[in-house]
């Protein structure tokens, strides 16, 4: 686990990525994970394209099956990453859900 320091450092750098739009450029569905993220199984991993032409991946969150499709939007949103200890930092970092933009032909 992560000092308080570390988390609160990487959180100050993930609120700069926080609501930007994208698209889902791949995903994979997770079914086998670490003791941390096993209450979320099975979970789905996505590789963004954010609007600024930054690619990222996380977490798709919040969605239906038909979300989760090559070129669906995406936003970038302020999460839980996974279950800790009585005594650990609770660390938060960027996930995805979907999106209609008005840009969307949807």
């Amino acid at each position: 686990m992560q000092s308080a320091v570390q988390v609160w450092r990487k959180q100050q750098i993930d609120k700069t990525r926080l609501s930007q739009e994208g698209v889902i450029l791949s995903w994979t569905e997770i079914a086998v994970a670490p003791p941390r993220f096993e209450s979320q199984l099975p979970y789905t991993i996505i590789l963004v394209e954010l609007a600024t032409g930054n690619r990222m991946y996380g977490q798709l969150v919040d969605f239906v099956e038909k979300d989760r499709e090559i070129g669906a939007h995406v936003i970038s949103v302020f999460r839980r990453m996974g279950d800790v200890g009585a005594t650990d930092v609770i660390e938060y970092g960027i996930k995805f859900k979907p999106y209609k933009s008005s840009k969307s032909s949807r």
